[in-house]
Parts: structure tokens; sequence; C-alpha cells
């Protein structure tokens, strides 16, 4: 079962990269003006909800994932720790990300009542929490890079990229306190990288994992004769 949960892994990429691109347009920058960010939401509401349904899915396919890479990372006694870590920021992370697309499905529903300042607040407030999620994806990314480089659980050439991946996603995290678009464009960059990071660990997953060096038994002393 835990090979065969890491299937969410793949589910959880297709559904994100589906609800991603079902606008057929690319989302407004966070420092664009009131009206390109209402007229967005005017023209694609229609899809924005539904991408927010697929999210909800694809947070149900992550968290199959992330069972099945927790019990893995967990096998060898001196990585059980880094587990419970990458666990806890992966949960940390799906639940912004929710948090996150339910705003921008609450300016898709309401974005009448809410007119153009209140639909450009509500959009900055979404990109910052959905920006939060980079330090949680980051201790998920490297809980789990540390626990490569200790341990034989994935190749000791995945714990270095996700090193970096980590990194990457903590300087994307800079997205909390400053609307400078290139910022944000750096984050979409470790978004894509970190989907890769996913397909990949959820094909090492799928692939039974070497068994454990059997303990030779200790040999007891002889007793020296006189």
């Amino acid at each position: 079962m835990e090979r065969y949960g890491a299937v969410g892994g793949v589910l959880f990429v297709i559904l994100v990269l589906i609800g991603l691109f079902l606008p057929g347009e690319s989302p407004p920058a966070i420092d664009d003006s009131a009206t390109t960010i209402a007229k967005y939401f005017h023209g694609h509401s229609g899809a924005i909800q539904a991408g927010a349904f697929l999210t909800g899915l694809a947070a149900i396919a992550f968290l199959w994932f992330l069972g099945s890479l927790w019990s893995r990372v967990r096998r060898p006694e001196d990585t059980r720790r880094l587990a419970t870590i990458a666990a806890g920021g992966g949960v940390a992370s799906i639940t912004l990300v929710l948090v996150g697309f339910a705003m921008n499905a609450t300016i898709a529903l309401r974005l009448t009542s809410l007119g153009l300042l209140g639909a450009r607040f509500f959009y900055t407030l979404s990109s910052v929490v959905i920006a939060m999620a980079s330090f949680s994806i980051a201790v998920l990314v490297l809980a789990t890079s540390v626990a490569a480089l200790r341990t034989k659980v994935f190749p000791a050439w995945l714990g270095g990229a996700g090193v970096v991946l980590g990194v990457l996603w903590i300087i994307g995290g800079l997205g909390v306190s400053t609307d400078n678009g290139g910022i944000f464009a750096l984050g979409f960059v470790a978004f894509f990288l970190w989907l890769v990071w996913i397909l990949v660990i959820s094909f090492l997953l799928f692939q039974p994992a070497e068994p454990a060096a059997p303990t030779a038994p200790a040999v007891p002393p002889t007793a020296s004769t006189p």
C-alpha cells in the first residue's frame, strides 16, 4: 500500500496543472491595477471556481502521497524525527494553499459585492497566504533531503537537489513582504521544480525499498582458561 500510495503524488501534479491552466490565461501579477484584477476574475469566474474544486481534490491526493513519503522516510530509525518534520511541513503547506484558493473562489463568487478595491485586497491576501506556504514547503523538501543524505532512503543526488530547491523556496518566501513581480516569478519557478520533485519522489516510492542490512548477532565472550 505504501508503494501504490505514491500514485497520489502523480494525481496531485496532474490535478494541479489542470487547475492552473484551466482559465486559459496567466493570472494577473500582484502589483497589477484593481481594474486588471477584477477583469480577470470577471472573465474567468467559472474556471477559477472549478480550479478551486480541483485543488481540493488535489489535496486528497497530496495527503495520500504524504502518508507514503512519511512511511518511507521513517523506516530508518535515525530519520524518524525527520519524517515527522516533513509530514508537518506538508500538512501546513496544503492547508495554506487551500485557504488561498478558497479566497480566490470567494472573489469569483462575490466580485460584484467586493468591488474593484475589495477584489484587489483579497487577491493580494490570497497571494500572500499562498506565499506563506513557501516556508512549510521548504521544511518538507529540506527534511526529506536531509534524510536522503543521511541514509539510503532516497538517492543522495536527490538530497542535494532538494537542498537547493528548499533554499529557493525560502527565497521565494519573500513574497509575503513585497508585491515585487520578480519575487513571485521566482516562486512560480520553485513551484514547477517542486512538481518535478514530487514526480521523482513518487517514482522512487513506487520502487521497492532496499532492505536494511541484517545486523550480525553478538558473539558472547569466551571464558579464558587459567
